[in-house]
């Protein structure tokens, strides 16, 4: 619970900081059920929201929302994709987004389950359909050989359920490596916040133990 609050906090909080300085495009890949557009109105069209996923998830997100009687944002636009068949960068051209304009990505909660090289596509191709001075947001794990051996119990429990549920963690990703990767790619770090400064950030004065995961980071990057 603590790993999908504090990403979902850090993301919006790098957004806000954008939409300050002139950023109006962002892009929620593998939208899922995220609920921003929804609990974000933007009366004067400032921002405009790009959710991108599968066509039958998003199906499911609009029906259930109709059920509830929830009215779809005019800001809020749905571009359908097939991550297995479909590069970011191709499906975004059938939708109204600006290539030659800064954009905003967030991407969270799917990395752990990819494999780096599927990672690093995923950014090369965010990097292709993007203008200079947009920023992507992504968490991910790191390998466990870098916790610290008291962590490890239950990290290895939480790795051997996933791994029962069909969604292994095969996405661990060592930070200096990755760093010189999306260097190469035309990135910048903004930020790269271990779990000390995510509990410092986001969890202090908390009474309910709640905490961050120390194999989850989140990181903050900028096309240069």
């Amino acid at each position: 619970m603590a790993q999908v609050l504090g990403r979902s906090r850090f993301a919006e909080d790098a957004l806000a900081i954008a939409v300050g300085r002139g950023i109006d495009q962002y892009v929620i890949v593998g939208a899922g059920l995220d609920s921003y557009a929804l609990r974000r109105s933007d009366p004067l069209g400032q921002l405009r929201i790009f959710e991108v996923d599968h066509p039958d998830t998003q199906r499911t997100k609009r029906q259930r929302l109709g059920s509830l009687g929830i009215a779809l944002p005019a800001h809020l636009e749905f571009v359908a994709i097939d991550f297995e068949r479909q590069e970011l960068s191709e499906a975004m051209k059938g939708s109204s987004h600006r290539r030659d304009t800064p954009a905003f990505y967030s991407w969270l909660g799917t990395t752990h389950y990819l494999t780096p090289q599927a990672t690093l596509a995923t950014l090369a191709s965010i990097a292709r359909c993007s203008a200079q001075g947009s920023e992507v947001v992504l968490d991910y794990s790191v390998p466990l050989h870098l916790i610290d051996s008291d962590k490890l119990r239950d990290l290895l429990w939480v790795e051997k359920l996933a791994r029962r549920m069909g969604e292994p963690l095969i996405g661990m990703l060592d930070p200096v490596q990755l760093h010189a990767d999306v260097a190469q790619l035309g990135y910048e770090i903004v930020e790269d916040m271990a779990a000390p400064e995510q509990a410092r950030r986001y969890f202090s004065n908390r009474t309910d133990g709640l905490k961050p995961s120390p194999v989850s980071r989140m990181l903050h990057l900028r096309l240069s």
